[in-house]
């Protein structure tokens, strides 16, 4: 890629541009002279790790968030484009599961008042859907 900033490059920092109504963020990342943006997702999965976040959250108007190391570590080797590539991958990765989780206990749910029903009708209490659909 022409004019992207490598992967391993060290960073100078990483901007998160916080987008409560959408409940958003952005990602940049800097190296030197160049900028590039690097991920999009969603807000929530970053409070837990991101307590800043959550606050700007809160507030409810667009926000900056700068992540950037204290003067003593710039230029940090593990401080790169690609780690921080990852994290943000996980972060959206557990988020996914659990969603994942929650929809699995929606249909669990589902599937225990589906079979509720089919135990009340086949006990003859309500009559069957079949008797109900020739009677009519």
């Amino acid at each position: 890629m022409e004019g992207g900033i490598d992967a391993l490059a060290p960073l100078d920092y990483a901007a998160f541009q916080i987008l409560p109504n959408e409940n958003r963020f952005e990602a940049v990342v800097c190296s030197g002279k160049k900028v590039e943006k690097l991920a999009a997702g969603l807000l929530e999965p970053l409070f837990l790790h991101f307590p800043e976040v959550k606050d700007l959250y809160l507030k409810g108007s667009n926000a900056n968030f700068k992540l950037q190391l204290p003067e003593h570590l710039n230029g940090a080797a593990w401080f790169t484009k690609s780690t921080l590539s990852r994290f943000l991958r996980i972060v959206d990765t557990l988020a996914s599961l659990n969603t994942i989780h929650a929809i699995e206990g929606e249909m669990s749910q589902l599937e225990e008042a589906r079979l509720f029903h089919l135990s009340l009708y086949g006990q003859g209490l309500f009559g069957s859907a079949d008797s109900v659909l020739r009677t009519t």
